[in-house]
């Protein structure tokens, strides 16, 4: 009798030993509870406010979007005047057959020119005058236009925008600089770049300063 309530006793203290972790890790209960354990690292769960979800929620869209910008921008309208070098600027982010160039009929609007000086000889010296002082965009008219002879420096939408682009030039010293209302409609290039990511669009906002005339935005179509 002694001796089996002694074996109880050791018998007990063993399971008692064991279940404290003394004779290696006790089983517990549940589906892999150890390795949940391990998984769930409840020190480092932070809950997230409504705030830092939605931001998440926003660059998660982003991401699968690629671009946040309209993927087609247009930039216009060009006169001749203007033309040859916004086609350099262009040329230079080599865009390839993202680019494309079409022709537009734009409303009636402002022109900002110097009255022809004689002959056409005449103008294209005074012309390559102008040039040589800095002015970037400029036409000589041909002989069917309105202003035979006349040197175009720019065409408007609005009588504000031309009349501030007259007196820069005057403020410059370029002398017999006028501003006329243009009633007809004219042709103009528009040019219409697709493809655009973040860091072309913001290439493209940089360039249209160079052309206060010019309008850029999203494709219409």
């Amino acid at each position: 009798m002694t001796r089996a309530f002694l074996l109880l006793l050791l018998a007990n203290l063993a399971l008692f030993a064991w279940q404290q972790g003394a004779l290696g890790p006790a089983t517990e209960s549940g589906r892999e509870p150890q390795r949940l354990a391990r998984q769930v690292a409840a020190e480092k769960i932070r809950v997230l406010s409504p705030d830092q979800v939605a931001a998440l929620r926003g660059g998660s869209k982003a991401a699968g979007n690629g671009n946040a910008n309209p993927a087609c921008f247009e930039f216009g309208d060009f006169d001749e005047a203007s033309l040859a070098r916004v086609q350099a600027r262009l040329a230079a982010l080599a865009l390839g057959d993202r680019l494309r160039a079409r022709r537009v009929d734009v409303p009636g609007g402002f022109v900002v020119f110097v009255p022809s000086p004689g002959s056409r000889a005449e103008a294209e010296r005074l012309a390559q005058e102008l040039r040589s002082r800095g002015v970037r965009d400029l036409l000589v008219m041909g002989p069917g236009s309105p202003m035979p002879n006349a040197i175009l420096l720019g065409s408007f939408r609005e009588a504000e925008l031309a009349q501030r682009h007259q007196a820069e030039l005057t403020r410059r010293g370029i002398s017999g600089v006028r501003t006329a209302e243009r009633a007809a409609s004219a042709e103009a290039t528009r040019f219409e770049i697709r493809g655009v990511d973040t860091a072309l669009a913001q290439q493209l906002a940089e360039l249209q300063k160079e052309f206060p005339q010019s309008q850029l935005g999203a494709c219409g179509n």
